[in-house]
């Protein structure tokens, strides 16, 4: 049997098109519910509220030494949408409210070149998060889940939520739903 070139080529093309065209458009996923005051090149003000976030490494932006901290008045001003997900974890669907992460990257001004975000929970749980997840997908810092805030006791007072009813992810993704989040360090 003859292989051309033409003969390979067209079903890898053609797979890629469908492929491509399964997937949903980024802002098609999740309801924007608030217009973003802080941006790309905002100045972070200094929280005036408990710190929930602290974030270090490789960063651009800072509010407090050489790192930024938050608390959840700064990080909803960057822009509150919610999607409903089936929560891999609870086995039903929640519906959350947080900002979109590659938002906050692009506040942060996370440089091209980094590649991880180690996250810390309040129990020492620790995960290493691919960067290109939350770049490419619209993956949220959830601060709320079911119109209630999250509070420590109950994955509060954050979590990553991942569009699974609208993407098919690698399997072991589940391991990057981190809540309870304290500290993100930004790494290549």
């Amino acid at each position: 049997m003859k292989f051309t070139l033409q003969s390979i080529l067209y079903p890898l093309m053609l797979a890629a098109v469908v492929g491509c065209a399964t997937q949903p458009k980024f802002d098609s996923v999740y309801t924007r519910l608030e217009t973003p005051i802080l941006k790309a090149g905002s100045a972070i003000p200094k929280p005036q509220e408990d710190v929930i976030l602290t974030v270090s490494g490789k960063i651009g932006a800072t509010n407090d030494g050489q790192k930024i901290i938050m608390d959840i008045p700064t990080i909803e001003s960057v822009g509150l949408v919610e999607y409903t997900v089936q929560d891999p974890f609870e086995k039903e669907e929640h519906t959350f409210k947080g900002v979109l992460m590659k938002d906050l990257l692009e506040l942060w001004q996370v440089p091209p070149e980094a590649s991880v975000l180690g996250v810390l929970a309040l129990n020492d749980f620790q995960v290493d998060v691919p960067i290109h997840l939350v770049r490419d997908y619209p993956v949220i810092f959830a601060l709320q889940q079911d119109d209630e805030y999250m509070t420590p006791d109950y994955r509060g007072p954050a979590m990553l939520v991942f569009p699974y009813n609208d993407y098919k992810f690698e399997l072991g993704t589940d391991s990057y739903w981190v809540w309870q989040i304290k500290n993100i360090t930004v790494k290549e």
